[in-house]
């Protein structure tokens, strides 16, 4: 009796997910998504350390996952710290001090620099769209996410109040055109966790960022934006991740490739 209970429980939610709009009570869940949004857009600076994993789906079919951990820094209008260890211990760097983005391999002791001035907003969508560096969640760094998260989502449900974590957080699910989205909010109205499901990918691939540390009034150090090469580093002209030194590990390049 109880598994059918548990049964019928979760054809319920299915059952609201799907057709019930997703409202729990009084909980308003587009105002509740970009209330979060504004929240992180608004921020002047801030800290936060990211745990991601993403799934690769390979040439037969099946899933690997891969991991990687991030610690963003943040202070607008021009300055972006990234520091970066993969699962296999190979560890980056990233900064943008308003003038320049340099990118350095610490396992391989190469780094790149280009000019660039702007803004942290407009650094992001240069690195990712012209340098083709892989910014994930890239859309949470810039000051137009709540815009721009609004115009793209279809629908958005609220899933539970979620109770098992340590602090409890609203778990919503947004539907757009390409990608589903779960997000876990929390009280402080900043993300615990996000899901992210590539829909119309071969084999749905997944990745997944939990988020800790969340600091929106860091004391961040004066040299942390200013940029040096480790002792003995090679500058080369540009260092994009699906080319760094690719003859040392192609066969890892080519298993990673399909990740997100």
């Amino acid at each position: 009796m109880k598994a059918n209970r548990i049964w019928a429980a979760a054809a319920v939610l299915v059952v609201t997910l799907v057709i019930g709009g997703g409202s729990a009570g009084a909980v308003d869940s587009k105002a509740l998504l970009l209330e979060m949004a504004t929240k992180i857009a608004q921020a002047q600076r801030f800290t936060v350390t990211m745990m991601m994993n993403y799934d690769a789906v390979q040439k037969t079919g099946e899933k690997v996952e891969f991991s990687e951990k991030r610690k963003i820094t943040i202070e607008r209008p021009g300055h972006l710290r990234v520091d970066a260890r993969q699962s296999d211990g190979d560890r980056s760097l990233m900064i943008f001090d308003g003038k320049t983005i340099a990118l350095c391999s610490l396992t391989h002791n190469v780094y790149s620099q280009t000019k660039f001035t702007g803004s942290v907003d407009e650094a992001v969508r240069f690195a990712g769209g012209r340098l083709g560096i892989r910014i994930p969640l890239a859309r949470m760094l810039v000051t137009s996410f709540p815009r721009e998260i609004e115009s793209l989502m279809r629908e958005v449900y609220y899933v539970e109040r979620d109770t098992l974590r340590e602090s409890p957080t609203d778990h919503l699910f947004i539907v757009f055109d390409n990608v589903d989205c779960q997000v876990w909010i929390a009280a402080d109205k900043l993300p615990r966790r996000i899901v992210l499901t590539y829909k119309h990918d071969p084999g749905q691939p997944q990745f997944r960022a939990d988020f800790s540390g969340w600091d929106l009034e860091p004391k961040i150090p004066s040299q942390a934006f200013v940029f040096t090469p480790p002792s003995g580093a090679e500058k080369i002209p540009m260092l994009l991740p699906a080319a760094v030194l690719p003859a040392l590990d192609k066969e890892k390049q080519k298993q990673k490739g399909g990740a997100q």
